[in-house]
């Protein structure tokens, strides 16, 4: 956990994981403004199903707030259809937490507050949300913002990591999937980071 959480864009290395979700689903109807701007932010979010492939792609740069920025930039392969979810973090000290930008555009912003679990993982749980509507910020009040619950730990017996991610509002449960995946890390600057991987928009530290 140490080696795959402690990469920075001085580094020089990129980690690319490959895995299977043994559960993905998608909840209430509530996820369904999400989808539609999904669809053209990568941000999609793939339907109820199970042992679903999935890649992972994890890149460390600075944006051009020179930040250090981490990126996650996820594929679940449901039949013939690819489906996109990519979200990037920084630390904010100002929020005194990781703030995650999700999608190609960072519409959303939202903290994430961490912790260690019992087992040596990590367990990173949403709090305060901000949306864009162009330039302007919005803050979400508590009755409308999505809640992030994500665990992630190493497996010693199966010699993989594990990942548990849900996604709810009030509205009901959204998103969500759980399963298994290993990690290979290899070297890569960051004037390597493939085209696409990087948002087409990046917010300043809010």
């Amino acid at each position: 956990m140490r080696q795959r959480l402690s990469m920075t864009s001085a580094r020089g290395t990129a980690q690319f994981c490959a895995g299977v979700m043994t559960e993905v689903w998608r909840g209430t109807a509530a996820a369904v403004p999400v989808m539609l701007l999904g669809r053209l932010r990568r941000l999609e979010l793939p339907g109820r199903a199970s042992d679903v492939a999935f890649d992972l792609a994890n890149y460390a740069y600075r944006d051009r707030f020179d930040r250090e920025t981490f990126a996650y930039s996820r594929r679940f392969r449901v039949g013939d259809k690819i489906r996109s979810f990519d979200d990037t973090m920084i630390f904010s000290e100002r929020r005194g937490c990781i703030v995650n930008y999700l999608g190609s555009h960072q519409d959303i912003a939202a903290d994430l507050h961490c912790e260690v679990t019992r087992d040596g993982g990590i367990r990173m749980r949403g709090g305060s949300q901000r949306i864009y509507l162009g330039p302007v910020r919005v803050a979400l009040p508590n009755a409308l913002r999505a809640t992030a619950d994500v665990v992630e730990c190493y497996d010693d017996a199966a010699q993989h990591f594990r990942i548990s991610v849900e996604i709810a509002s009030g509205a009901g449960r959204l998103f969500g999937y759980r399963g298994w995946f290993k990690v290979a890390e290899v070297p890569c600057g960051t004037t390597d980071i493939p085209s696409g991987v990087r948002p087409d928009v990046e917010r300043a530290a809010d």
